[in-house]
């Protein structure tokens, strides 16, 4: 190279970039038709195919607004700083209730940082919770709702080894959609969009509830998917051995949903027979790390015992207090029996009647009337509640170790209260004992808020 004069040196550089160019251009050429969710790639370099299915490549800073000074921090290298800027601009937003540049500018934060967990975390969160309540309309509070859990599901598709992105999906569209105060209309919203113009002949979102069933069922698959995706990227930010009890929870709680619903046929048998198996058999043979990663699982024997002890290596004592431990702490044992009784045809009966009563009051059936002999019969609402009341003594006898439970004993209450007021509505005396009286007087500072309770749900039975 040195017998080269200046001139020729120049050209053989010109030459050599030209050379390594090449492949530079074609290795790194941009992709063209990527769904980022997806990852579906027609064309482009290796190597820039390769940022998209790893995720480790950017394409989308070029739809952030060119003249906002969160661009301005971008350019100089300062992301972090930008997203900051774009996080209190939509804070400010949300509080003046310009809902159109709240929703421009988390698209515009998720362009910036699209891999950072804690970003689709609260923001899904900040929608479905915070920003649904803003309105009056059940069906806005819906959309809104839905917008949140939308837009985690964008999450998972950015971040598909970010398993707690897809267990906050499930969590969402189970906890939000269920136990809110709006439930009864979410969860047939569910079903039946109230915008279902735009899902064609599925009433349902079909970005949601693809197959139009219950919210419940769809949080089950959600959580499902989480199970499979911890096996490979663990998930973090939770205690494992709760973030794997998503499927057997999610059967629990579309088993008591739809017996709130008045489902008391074999479907709500089936349902629960499920959700006792899947919570005993499957999560409870899970096998998880406790204290000094000793090995165990909730659903233990005492030969299961002995056995994962010799298979730890310590003695049977020190297994039988991790094991102790974490049933307790997961509560493993209670739902286990709760499930267990639930599936049992007398306690569907006593719920069943108890149900049927207050249908009957809603309806207005609580006036008593008389037979052909001038008997004073009772009518349909109190010989339900009556009934209902009977039934639930039994299942106490039964479950003793479920009977202090608050949704038993609240169910009771309400049973007793609505008895007693259909008794008052008849200028009848109450007698001095009927079935659960015990469990009334060891709550009666509870009556008032079991009177709300009625006054409510009486309003909102059908």
């Amino acid at each position: 190279m040195n017998k080269l004069n200046s001139r020729q040196r120049k050209l053989a550089y010109a030459g050599g970039i030209l050379a390594l160019l090449i492949p530079i251009v074609l290795l790194g050429a941009p992709t063209s038709d990527i769904d980022p969710g997806q990852k579906t790639i027609k064309n482009g370099g290796m190597l820039a195919a390769m940022r998209v299915k790893y995720d480790l490549g950017e394409s989308t800073l070029g739809d952030i607004d060119p003249s906002s000074a969160a661009l301005n921090l971008v350019l100089l290298g300062l992301r972090g700083p930008a997203a900051g800027v774009l996080h209190l601009k939509a804070i400010d937003y949300q509080e003046k209730k310009d809902w159109a540049k709240l929703k421009t500018t988390v698209d515009s934060i998720i362009k910036l940082q699209p891999h950072y967990d804690e970003i689709w975390k609260f923001q899904g969160w900040n929608l479905a919770f915070n920003v649904s309540r803003e309105w009056d309309r059940v069906a806005d509070r819906f959309y809104w709702v839905k917008d949140g859990i939308k837009f985690l599901i964008q999450g998972t598709k950015r971040n598909q080894s970010s398993t707690i992105l897809f267990y906050n999906v499930g969590d969402f569209t189970g906890r939000k959609f269920g136990n809110s105060d709006e439930k009864r209309f979410f969860r047939k919203f569910f079903i039946d969009d109230p915008d279902d113009e735009r899902w064609g002949e599925n009433n349902s979102d079909t970005e949601l509830n693809p197959d139009g069933v219950d919210n419940y069922l769809v949080a089950n698959e959600w959580f499902r998917v989480t199970n499979e995706k911890d096996e490979v990227y663990q998930i973090k930010g939770m205690t494992h051995v709760f973030a794997r009890q998503g499927p057997s929870r999610s059967l629990l709680d579309y088993a008591s949903a739809i017996q709130d619903d008045g489902k008391f046929g074999e479907e709500n048998r089936i349902a629960w027979d499920k959700a006792y198996k899947e919570w005993t058999d499957v999560y409870g043979n899970d096998v998880f790390l406790g204290i000094n990663d000793l090995r165990y699982k909730l659903n233990c024997t005492p030969a299961d015992i002995e056995a994962m002890a010799l298979e730890n290596g310590v003695t049977p004592q020190v297994q039988q207090q991790v094991w102790n431990q974490n049933v307790k702490m997961t509560n493993f044992n209670f739902w286990r029996d709760f499930a267990n009784c639930e599936r049992d045809p007398l306690t569907v009966a006593a719920h069943k009647a108890i149900y049927d009563g207050k249908v009957a009051y809603a309806r207005g059936e609580t006036s008593d009337s008389e037979d052909a002999q001038g008997n004073l019969l009772p009518s349909q609402s109190e010989q339900q509640f009556y009934d209902g009341m009977t039934q639930l003594k039994k299942v106490f006898d039964k479950y003793p170790q479920l009977s202090w439970h608050d949704a038993y004993v609240e169910e009771a209450l309400l049973a007793i209260h609505y008895w007693q007021e259909i008794h008052k509505f008849n200028l009848k005396k109450i007698p001095d004992d009927y079935p659960l009286k015990g469990l009334y007087l060891a709550n009666v500072e509870r009556m008032p808020d079991i009177e709300r309770l009625k006054k409510i749900e009486s309003r909102t039975i059908f």
